[in-house]
């Protein structure tokens, strides 16, 4: 069986300062080409029940043999072929199976990546959370409103995660980690001897030479000798270390907990396998799999690959972003168009930045960047011990080149630390702070304080000229100047965004067009305060009237009325107070309605002449009485 392509590391020869020198931004891990592959993911119109015979029927129509490998979900199968598709044969079938109305979607079951390889040291080390350097995030201010609770799960669906690291340890050692679940399906590609299981420790995702001689990894493009990566420990480092412990490097959150989902192994994983964590980690059931006892309010996904946002991937962002769980993910480290799963509606996708501001060379860009935060990068050409990369990220690492050996840190020298993979993290990260501070917020308002607290990028640079431009079809592989189209709305500024959770959430229901003369409810019933606050007052009050002034029922309850006397515009607004005297508004435009007239009242009957009121109705019974004697007695001569 040959299985969809691999992990790829490639040398970034450093992004061109312009006519100054050349910066080397490290290696980076970036995605091949998508391999052919022998698996596809189908959902069912109407569920499972008799998805065995319609898989059979499927088969047939479509002229391949299928095979059921296991589900994703109850209505959800992972289908085999029984041959690897290359992207034009594999189009056409899918096309087919579309056509089938038994069938919701057919995608292919892709492979995808981790975002990035190694780096650097310890707290001094750690600019970016820092406020010296322009694109910094502001972390260490954050921290005097709050370092986070335990009360705060992010799940990184990655490789894994080294239990044992001292910056880490599982939750029963006095550490952040919890147990978490093994989803990588595929023996080989899982070199833990096994498929899924409930141990989520990463055993490494080398491939030596002897594994490229040999199938499946022989028969993988794009799958190349390379030492274990321990991404998803580098990437929970980031996320959340054991801070203030005098060992190793800070994290963003504190207090914050962790939930490993392994989902990547040799050569990558398979969109099913990520799909099926990323479900898992936000409390989904998911078969095969017990149900995930500490689900996450935050998801982080530092992989990808190219493409655009499948069926299967937006139908599994929109279950999980409608049990209120946020998804953060990196961009990529191609410079051409965002990634997959990043550039899924409703995922908060992360550009990466250089510690000036500017795109970092290899950081993707473009539709799906929601924000910017510090992908690292090195400035100078050449890294030695006397000239090491400058602004490397620091993440906790094992120093193993196959499997697991001493924990340890990354350095500015031989393993410093730069990519996409580890900009997701510090945003991740900001949103589970804000999420200790107010655990009411839903993804998009996440989303929208992060964005609206985010730093401007800066509009020039000292070494390049050149402004960022949504990629059509090119590659920017090198440094350039933000734009709010090409990588989000600003830089991450984590103090910001706390301190934006802090403050009342308010929510205004009312109509949009009203009935002149009428009462009207509208209703803020559904704002909300931060944690350990109340709230202390609503106000409703109407704003750029046109027309006549609309009345309130009582503008001070959060359920009231609104009546407009004649023909109007306006801008209802409703502002929500805390006892802390914190407040938010929020706003719906009003336009009224004539109300259509009354229907006209029905004509009444033909009267008899002279009969007053009421009395035609005893006329006309005394008539048909005379008129039912008579004939009763015709009936009686005749008989």
């Amino acid at each position: 069986m040959r299985i969809a392509t691999a992990l790829v590391l490639l040398i970034c020869v450093a992004a061109t300062a312009f006519g100054q020198s050349r910066e080397d931004n490290g290696s980076v891990r970036r995605s091949p080409v998508q391999p052919p592959t022998d698996q596809i993911i189908v959902k069912w119109r109407d569920g499972a029940a008799t998805a065995g015979t319609r898989m059979q029927k499927l088969g047939a129509a479509s002229g391949m043999r299928l095979q059921r490998k296991r589900q994703i979900a109850a209505e959800t199968d992972v289908l085999q072929l029984d041959r690897a598709l290359g992207t034009p044969e594999m189009k056409a079938l899918l096309e087919k199976l579309a056509a089938n109305p038994d069938v919701e979607y057919a995608v292919a079951d892709e492979r995808r990546w981790p975002h990035a390889l190694p780096a650097d040291p310890l707290f001094a080390d750690q600019w970016y959370f820092q406020n010296a350097e322009i694109s910094a995030t502001h972390a260490q201010q954050a921290w005097d409103l709050t370092q986070g609770s335990n009360t705060t799960i992010v799940a990184v669906i990655d490789t894994g995660v080294r239990f044992e690291h001292p910056d880490l340890l599982r939750l029963s050692q006095a550490g952040k980690v919890l147990d978490g679940f093994d989803f990588v399906s595929q023996t080989p590609f899982a070199n833990d001897g096994d498929g899924r299981d409930a141990d989520a420790s990463d055993p490494g995702d080398f491939v030596s030479a002897t594994d490229r001689t040999q199938p499946p990894f022989n028969t993988i493009a794009g799958c190349e000798e390379t030492a274990s990566s321990w991404h998803g420990t580098r990437v929970s480092s980031l996320i959340a270390a054991l801070t203030n412990n005098a060992e190793g490097m800070a994290g963003t959150g504190w207090n914050t907990l962790l939930l490993p989902v392994r989902v990547l192994g040799k050569c990558g994983g398979t969109d099913s396998d990520i799909i099926a964590g990323m479900r898992w980690a936000a409390g989904i059931a998911v078969p095969g799999a017990p149900i995930n006892p500490s689900p996450a309010q935050v998801i982080n996904l530092s992989l990808g690959g190219p493409g655009v946002c499948s069926a299967a991937y937006q139908a599994a962002v929109d279950e999980i972003v409608a049990r209120g769980t946020l998804i953060v993910a990196s961009v990529g480290n191609e410079g051409g168009n965002v990634a997959v799963p990043a550039n899924c509606a409703g995922v908060l996708g992360v550009t990466g930045l250089r510690h000036a501001g500017t795109k970092v060379g290899f950081s993707s860009l473009g539709p799906g960047a929601d924000i910017g935060a510090p992908g690292g990068n090195c400035v100078n050409t050449t890294i030695t011990p006397a000239t090491p990369c400058l602004f490397s990220i620091t993440a906790a690492v094992n120093t193993g080149t196959t499997t697991p050996a001493a924990s340890g840190y990354t350095d500015r020298v031989q393993h410093f630390n730069v990519g996409t993979s580890f900009s997701a993290p510090l945003v991740a990260g900001a949103a589970a702070l804000m999420h200790s501070l107010n655990s009411q917020l839903a993804p998009a308002q996440y989303i929208t304080l992060l964005r609206e607290t985010a730093t401007p990028f800066p509009t020039t640079s000292p070494t390049t000229t050149t402004v960022c431009h949504v990629p059509a079809g090119d590659l920017q592989q090198q440094e350039c100047i933000c734009t709010t189209a090409t990588c989000g709305a600003g830089m991450l500024n984590t103090e910001g965004a706390v301190l934006a959770a802090q403050r009342p959430f308010a929510i205004a229901a009312a109509p949009t067009t009203i009935n002149t003369g009428a009462d009207v409810s509208i209703d803020a019933r559904t704002s909300f305060v931060s944690n350990g606050r109340t709230v202390a007052s609503f106000q409703w009050t109407a704003l750029a009237v046109t027309g006549a002034t609309p009345t309130f029922g009582d503008a001070t309850q959060p359920l009231t009325t609104v009546r407009v006397a004649d023909a109007s515009s306006f801008t209802l607004r409703v502002t929500v107070t805390d006892d802390l005297g914190s407040q938010d508004t929020a706003d719906v435009v009003v336009v009224t309605a004539t109300p259509p007239p009354p229907p006209p009242p029905p004509t009444p009957p033909a009267r008899g002449g002279g009969g007053g009121g009421g009395s035609i109705g005893w006329l006309l019974i005394a008539a048909l009485a005379i008129c039912v004697g008579r004939a009763s007695a015709r009936r009686a001569q005749s008989g």
